[in-house]
């Protein structure tokens, strides 16, 4: 089989809802080379049998189930071993493209070599697929200096879309994928942007879905007003991260800190970052420092419980 010039990944767990949209916008695309990775967190729902049917009908898909739910972040990371492609993007099963986002997307990256992802701007769309708003990231990723958009990217506030762009396969293989933890995608992307640049296409060729199922709206972390439950959703991302013990920040800093040790940099750009990290550091120590103090009741045996009332032993 040849390799397709694009692998796309679309991680689903329970998604019948909204998975044939998805799938339909990926074969509407106006190019055509590409490969669809369809991986299955265990659904319980229809999901089966859409993707079964999707794949029967159109070799270019290829259909993945796990055994088990191993949470939407291995789930995710999981795709990227099985793609052949030059470029990777992840498709959310609950989001739609337009039908040019591949072909513009690729020829960004194919006539600019210091790009190693190129992004549209989103649409906000809701569950019937009417038009909610827009979104524009406000922050300037696509600056020649990697040392700002290294910056920019450890910045609160990140909407970290910029995850579902079109990114080069080998750059993102040089990292570790996305952290199995709260805001992993975002330090993923502070990783790429050490790698090279983001380039903004200025047109809206991704629809967000916002609905109730989603996971953001569950948990309440985005897009509503909730106090957020960032443990259980740690806990919802990868099991393996226990409520109250997640210790999101704590491997996000040592994630920046292997990045920067990793990353070919001049002794200049090696030190700017770990100041660029420092400041980061100053302002969520709190939260770093937060982190070990629940560890420290973990072991006083004091249970902890999510925000929506979930007990989790510890």
């Amino acid at each position: 089989m040849n390799r397709p010039a694009i692998s796309i990944g679309l991680p689903v767990y329970n998604g019948e809802d909204f998975l044939r949209e998805a799938i339909a916008s990926v074969l509407n695309q106006s190019y055509q080379d590409f490969e669809l990775i369809i991986r299955d967190n265990a659904s319980t729902d229809g999901t089966e049998a859409i993707c079964r049917d999707f794949a029967k009908r159109d070799r270019r898909i290829r259909y993945i189930r796990n055994e088990t739910n191993v949470g939407a972040g291995p789930n995710f990371n999981g795709i990227v071993a099985h793609a052949r492609g030059k470029y990777f993007k992840w498709l959310a099963h609950d989001d739609v493209m337009a039908p040019t986002f591949l072909a513009r997307c690729v020829d960004v990256l194919e006539t600019d070599r210091s790009a190693v992802l190129a992004y549209p701007r989103v649409r906000y769309i809701d569950a019937q697929g009417r038009a909610l708003g827009d979104y524009v990231s406000p922050f300037p990723i696509n600056d020649p200096d990697l040392l700002v958009r290294f910056a920019q990217m450890l910045r609160h506030g990140q909407r970290c879309f910029e995850v579902f762009g079109l990114i080069r396969l080998d750059k993102l293989r040089q990292t570790r994928l996305i952290g199995c933890y709260n805001h992993g995608d975002g330090v993923l992307l502070a990783h790429l942007a050490l790698l090279g640049r983001f380039v903004e296409i200025p047109d809206y060729l991704l629809c967000s879905r916002l609905h109730e199922k989603q996971s953001m709206y569950v948990f309440g972390v985005a897009y509503r007003k909730a106090e957020a439950d960032y443990e259980a959703y740690a806990n919802w991302f990868d099991p393996k991260n226990r409520v109250g013990l997640s210790h999101s920040f704590n491997k996000a800093l040592a994630d920046y800190l292997r990045m920067i040790r990793m990353t070919p940099l001049s002794l200049t750009q090696r030190l700017a970052c770990y100041r660029i990290l420092g400041r980061w550091f100053l302002l969520w120590w709190r939260w770093l420092a937060g982190e070990w103090k629940r560890t420290i009741y973990h072991f006083l045996g004091i249970r902890l419980r999510s925000r929506q009332g979930e007990e989790f032993p510890v």
